[in-house]
């Protein structure tokens, strides 16, 4: 019998011997939605199901969802883990006091015995893009209040000191103390040597207080301004790093296939999938001038062109 026949023989007979490999199956929890915002957890979906390690069913999740139904379907096909998307995927999953591993997503996060992606940008990926955006850099200033940032600031620190930048972090328990900081960061920086950042915070990056001050400051002290909304870029803001919801997908699906074949303690990390967004008529206000391979990066530009 020829060598190749030997060989196809054996491998038929292995293949006989094994049993099928059947990946585990994860239940993705999403809100039902309508446009635009289905538009958001859709490209989630597809960032999620573009990994193939693992079975996904969906669970679409409306406003009336009926736990018990939830769990029912949830045990009949077997599901090993959740994948929970938004505060509605958040709030089904716990409403099951379910043991299974539950992953959330597509949530400002803040580690507190859970497991997740946070939506708060990782402090490396932005730093990273400042030093090559504005080589001159120096210094960057945040303000932000401890109970919803002050897990990010040694994440923070430690990446200002890779890049060689100095972080002056400023602790804020209220919108009344953060203006104090704010005005004090003022009365000094200049230039685009400094940087404020703005972390996905309701009250030190208000938007009806802090943001149109700093925007005005910005401008006139020559400042970079950067956040973690594009809309702040659209109103003046140099730079936004937000979240790449189809990379924030692939991010969780890695995620819960840790969680499943690797016990670990629960944790949150910020997320590093993320997109750029930048003010050309800001940077050129700023002295900026990026190449044409450089604008190629951006994926949001304003003003619109």
């Amino acid at each position: 019998m020829p060598a190749s026949q030997i060989i196809c023989s054996l491998l038929l007979l292995l293949s006989l011997a094994s049993p099928a490999f059947s990946a585990e199956s994860v239940a993705i929890f999403f809100p039902d939605l309508s446009a635009p915002y289905k538009s958001i957890f859709q490209s989630i979906l597809d960032g999620i199901q573009s990994q193939d390690d693992l079975d996904y069913q969906l669970y679409p999740i409306p406003n009336d969802y009926n736990p018990e139904e939830l769990k029912e379907r949830l045990d009949s096909q077997k599901a090993k883990a959740i994948i929970a998307l938004g505060k509605r995927g958040y709030l089904a999953a716990r409403s099951l006091q379910t043991t299974r591993p539950v992953i959330l997503g597509a949530l400002p996060l803040i580690p507190n015995g859970i497991s997740g992606i946070s939506l708060s940008a990782d402090p490396d990926q932005l730093f990273t893009r400042i030093k090559t955006l504005v080589p001159q850099s120096k210094q960057i200033f945040v303000v932000y209040t401890p109970k919803i940032n002050g897990w990010l600031m040694p994440l923070a620190k430690s990446a200002a000191e890779k890049h060689g930048l100095k972080l002056i972090a400023m602790p804020a328990e209220d919108l009344r103390s953060a203006m104090q900081h704010y005005r004090k960061i003022l009365t000094s920086a200049r230039g685009p040597e400094n940087a404020i950042w703005l972390p996905l915070d309701q009250i030190t990056a208000s938007e009806d207080v802090v943001l149109p001050m700093l925007l005005q400051e910005a401008w006139d002290k020559e400042l970079v301004l950067c956040s973690s909304k594009p809309t702040h870029v659209q109103r003046g803001a140099l730079l936004s790093m937000y979240p790449d919801n189809f990379g924030l997908g692939q991010e969780l699906a890695k995620l819960a296939a840790e969680k499943l074949f690797n016990d670990q303690n629960p944790f949150v990390t910020p997320l590093k999938a993320l997109h750029t967004a930048v003010n050309i008529r800001t940077a050129a206000h700023l002295g900026l001038n990026f190449s044409p391979q450089q604008q190629q990066t951006f994926n949001l530009t304003f003003p619109s062109r």
